[in-house]
């Protein structure tokens, strides 16, 4: 496959994606402000999709709106296997709360995948996009994720990065690692102050998730002297929407 037709295949998930996150109506300036796409590029992959009968197009506003046949490409596909219920609501109502970018992780391998976002309601903002990956070991959603691995699974992580040359042990050595893993361990959450983006804030913290779901931690992510400022806040959104969490994961097999 050409290069060309990789780019416009992922241009196209990113189109996609920011419909799920917008969940609205958009416009082609609206696609290319978000994404930083070409003019051309993003009319021609709007134009087909809605050919195609995946988008409407509505031609007094000018805006595109995802059809039913697009939403049952995946309907065979349970919810209960994806974090479409009390997650992404508790995401949401968290993202209400505090206005910041809101990030949900996975663990795959050695990373944190970025698998949710809430954009942030400010004018500045941290900006990433979904199917991110940081590092585990070195990151403010990884961190949470580590405190539920033991010492050992801990150090072989952070070997098996270095040993990838993925982080230098002079970044961030494994005993700055431990000790920062229990600092989580007893406060439960992580405040993260550039650990990946310098300027970056991010307080990070597990959600509950039912035994057999895959762990998720979640990031509150913006410029750190505002996140720092704000931390108490941020917290009490966060703990709040765990505990609701508790209930429903508790419930769930």
């Amino acid at each position: 496959m050409s290069n060309e037709l990789t780019k416009s295949a992922r241009r196209v998930f990113d189109i996609l994606e920011l419909f799920r996150e917008r969940q609205c109506p958009l416009r082609l300036k609206d696609v290319v402000d978000a994404l930083g796409m070409p003019t051309s590029s993003a009319a021609a992959l709007l134009k087909t999709m809605a050919q195609l009968n995946y988008l409407s197009f509505e031609s007094t506003s000018r805006a595109y709106l995802p059809t039913l046949r697009l939403s049952q490409l995946g309907g065979w596909v349970t919810s209960e296997n994806y974090e479409t219920g009390p997650v992404q609501e508790a995401v949401r109502r968290i993202g209400r709360k505090v206005g910041e970018t809101i990030l949900l992780g996975t663990v795959t391998d050695i990373y944190v995948e970025i698998v949710d976002i809430i954009r942030a309601r400010q004018p500045l903002q941290y900006y990433t996009m979904v199917g991110t990956k940081v590092l585990l070991v070195h990151s403010g959603v990884g961190w949470p994720l580590l405190s539920e691995e033991t010492d050992q699974d801990i150090a072989r992580i952070y070997r098996r990065t270095v040993k990838l040359k993925k982080i230098e042990r002079g970044v961030s050595s494994l005993d700055r690692l431990k000790a920062g893993i229990e600092k989580v361990r007893r406060d439960g959450y992580c405040l993260s102050r550039g650990m990946v983006t310098r300027g970056v804030g991010v307080i990070g913290m597990m959600m509950p998730t039912p035994p057999t779901h895959r762990r998720l931690a979640i990031g509150v992510a913006g410029p750190q002297e505002r996140i720092e400022k704000n931390l108490t806040k941020i917290l009490a959104a966060l703990r709040a929407e765990s505990a609701r969490l508790s209930h429903f994961s508790g419930a769930i097999d």
